[in-house]
């Protein structure tokens, strides 16, 4: 197996079991969660991880059957998640914005350290590959990572100050670290 191929087979099993305890994470976020708001926001998320975690294993059994990287698909923009519509869904179904405790921010802040590290091993993922569609790939995983994170932010900083919130922010950016 080519050198290239063992490491994105490696990184594509890393990132499933990512995005695996993501979904967990998030599936027990919502199931748990005290107020609409964060309850369509986590199921939201959620959905999201079963598909990323569907796309990487697909991907993985393509480059293994055939021991190539040229079987990645192209990235485009068609599957980019909605944040501002989601965002904005979750908002319009809260029952009050005013009536959370400080746990829930604690709880929103856990999972934007989720996406965090999400961001940061497919950040990594991209510099570490030299093929072209390999790099876009995981340069394209990050990106989903980084709306995911903004969110989650934009969740945050409603909670914490509705009467203060300015609308939302799609541009959060993460540090990678």
């Amino acid at each position: 197996m080519h050198e290239e191929v063992k490491l994105c087979v490696e990184i594509l099993e890393k990132a499933i079991v990512f995005e695996e305890e993501g979904m967990a994470f998030f599936q027990d976020r919502a199931q748990n969660a005290p107020s609409t708001l964060e309850r369509n926001l986590f199921n939201s998320l959620a959905k999201d991880e079963a598909g990323h975690k569907a796309y990487l294993v697909k991907m993985r059994e393509e480059i293994l059957s055939e021991n190539s990287l040229a079987v990645l698909p192209d990235v485009d923009d068609d599957h980019v998640m909605d944040v501002r519509a989601i965002f904005q869904g979750a908002i319009d179904d809260a029952n009050d914005p005013y009536n959370f405790e400080l746990e829930e921010l604690e709880i929103i802040k856990g999972a934007m350290d989720v996406e965090r590290r999400g961001y940061t091993m497919y950040a990594k993922a991209a510099e570490a590959v030299s093929t072209p569609k390999a790099k876009d790939l995981f340069e394209h995983l990050a990106a989903e990572e980084q709306n995911h994170y903004s969110l989650l932010k934009n969740t945050y900083d409603y909670m914490a100050d509705p009467e203060g919130f300015s609308g939302f922010d799609g541009n959060a950016m993460l540090d990678g670290g």
